[in-house]
């Protein structure tokens, strides 16, 4: 005579052990990246209003806070501090400790060096000059959206999108090479052209990296979070320059 094993075994028997360490893998990568968004924040707010002149004493955009000014006025050097946090960021992107420091470091930095943009497309909208009355909330809602609608679709489907990576590569040296030669240009609606383009190709990024963290069985969070955290930054930066101005 055998014995019957209770209908609560199964229910009761522990999950995979490979699944859980992978749910445990994107929880540190998402609480990274998000951690990264709020310290990006607080740079941008303290470059902002740190310094900033009285907004009953000084017209809109008569005089810019110190930091914004800073960066403004310098635009070639906060290029290449951000190009060398970012590569900094990820040459120690396998150090622990000194990698989540270098994260939030890169964040912080990107934020204060992205002050001007929003300054500029806040006194803009002021003057009725933008496509958007409020250009940077509506573009923190877009990017949002976005990005999060893109993340959703890949663990929805669980389609594994390594086969974008040429493309996307190929993609983003486009677009980097035409921002060089609007640079010289200074055309607008070339402008718009390339933010379009780099919407779609970061956009394309959030799918493949999101896959990539899905399926792969790497285990660095802090690169994951880098990845989607320049991923977000360039989404916005993208959508924030549609939104900021008037193309036509």
């Amino acid at each position: 005579m055998t014995s019957r094993q209770p209908s609560s075994y199964v229910a009761s028997a522990p999950a995979n052990p490979k699944v859980a360490l992978r749910i445990n893998y994107l929880k540190k990568v998402y609480g990274l990246f998000t951690a990264s968004l709020v310290v990006s924040s607080i740079g941008a707010m303290c470059a902002l209003y740190i310094g900033a002149p009285d907004a009953e004493e000084a017209a809109p955009g008569s005089a810019m806070p110190p930091l914004v000014e800073l960066f403004a006025d310098h635009p070639i050097v906060a290029m290449l501090i951000v190009f060398g946090v970012m590569f900094g960021a990820r040459a120690v992107r396998r150090v622990p400790g000194v990698n989540v420091l270098a994260l939030f470091g890169m964040a912080i930095i990107l934020g204060l060096t992205a002050a001007p943009a929003l300054y500029m497309a806040e006194v803009a909208a002021g003057l009725g000059g933008t496509l958007s009355s409020a250009p940077v909330r509506d573009t923190f809602i877009l990017t949002v959206l976005t990005f999060g609608s893109l993340t959703l679709g890949v663990f929805l489907t669980k389609e594994d999108l390594s086969f974008l990576a040429s493309g996307l590569v190929m993609g983003a040296m486009v677009v980097l090479g035409a921002m060089l030669l609007n640079a010289l240009l200074g055309s607008s609606l070339l402008g718009l052209a390339i933010s379009s383009v780099a919407v779609l190709v970061f956009g394309g990024y959030v799918l493949y990296n999101t896959s990539r963290l899905l399926h792969s069985d790497e285990q660095d969070p802090v690169g994951g979070a880098l990845d989607l955290y320049l991923n977000f930054i360039n989404l916005f930066s993208s959508i924030l320059h549609i939104l900021s101005g008037r193309h036509f």
